[in-house]
């Protein structure tokens, strides 16, 4: 069973951190490709100097010019690359950390259960890379005596949906099969686009075509602030991976996943964030009355609700 790691390439300050995470593996990819979104692909440019030649000698490493068309069209690009050419696939964004047996317990996980993804625990870091802080793990999951816990679409969606909670992670902790991979082309739910929230809309639906394998070990770790889009609480990508749990929700009660008293809980909760942190926002603003008359079950707010999903993506130009 090998893995190969796909890089959505765009910013070079972590670029040692990243290449020494991969070369440090126990087990390392068969190959590494990277799509150089970067300006004037200085990324591509640096991988190739002679400072990097350690990397090149001890990975297999293909160097691609990426599409220039935003981060999720680049992750695309990389999957056409890969093509299902290994079993396994794994989306490293440029900025997050890898420990060594990241690669080694995933391929584990992915020997022991026919699950279309396996997901490790992660640790929050400052810009430096020091933890500072883990996820909120539900404690049925945390506490468990097993390594590996496999988890059913019912525990997923109603453990982070209600309460508007990624405790999941993102891509870079988590390896995947062809056919979880090819939900990513297709990032929506009963026709609701969940974009914004591409991880986690893709490791819910994942779990609907078989249990999710976690790894109950940090084998990595998120990168906070900096300059990544977690730290622009004011940019479009965090006002849409506030609005897309609202989408998420909607989708989740028309394929039945999801209880409307449990979507109503999680529209009441993002209608308060909304107020706190984007009420004086135009592009968000029309929202917040909206996500008040969902949490009060109007059946009429839903179509409110998709039409100005629908605008807020083209205008943002997801």
């Amino acid at each position: 069973m090998q893995v190969t790691t796909l890089i959505p390439a765009y910013k070079t300050k972590y670029i040692v951190e990243l290449l020494t995470g991969l070369m440090t593996q126990t087990l390392k990819p068969q190959k590494v490709i990277v799509s150089d979104d970067s300006p004037d692909g200085v990324f591509g440019a640096l991988l190739q100097s002679p400072q990097m030649e350690l990397a090149r000698h001890k990975l297999q490493i293909e160097v691609h010019t990426g599409p220039r068309a935003g981060a999720y069209e680049n992750f695309k690009h990389l999957l056409r690359l890969w093509d299902g050419s290994t079993e396994l696939v794994h989306l490293l964004l440029d900025d997050d950390i890898l420990y060594p047996d990241f690669y080694m317990r995933h391929l584990m996980a992915h020997a022991s259960c026919r699950s279309p993804s396996s997901i490790s625990a992660r640790w929050c870091t400052n810009e430096r890379g020091q933890p500072v802080e883990g996820m909120p793990i539900p404690k049925n999951v945390w506490l468990s005596n097993d390594r590996i816990v496999l988890l059913e679409a019912s525990l997923l969606f109603s453990s982070t949906l209600p309460d508007c909670t990624n405790w999941l992670g993102e891509f870079s902790n988590c390896v995947m099969r062809k056919e979880a991979a090819d939900l990513l082309f297709s990032p929506q739910f009963a026709g609701v686009s969940y974009e914004g929230l591409w991880d986690l809309g893709a490791f819910l639906a994942a779990s609907l075509i078989g249990p999710v394998a976690y790894i109950q070990d940090r084998l990595g770790a998120f990168r906070a602030g900096g300059e990544g889009h977690s730290a622009q609480l004011l940019g479009k990508h965090m006002k849409a991976a506030h609005l897309a749990y609202a989408a998420l929700s909607l989708g989740a009660v028309r394929l039945e996943r999801l209880s409307p008293d449990s979507a109503r809980k999680g529209y009441a909760g993002l209608h308060q964030a909304l107020l706190d942190r984007y009420a004086a926002e135009p592009d968000v603003a029309p929202f917040i009355p909206v996500l008040g008359r969902l949490a009060a079950g109007e059946a009429e707010a839903e179509a409110e609700f998709l039409l100005l999903w629908e605008q807020f993506l083209r205008s943002h130009k997801f």
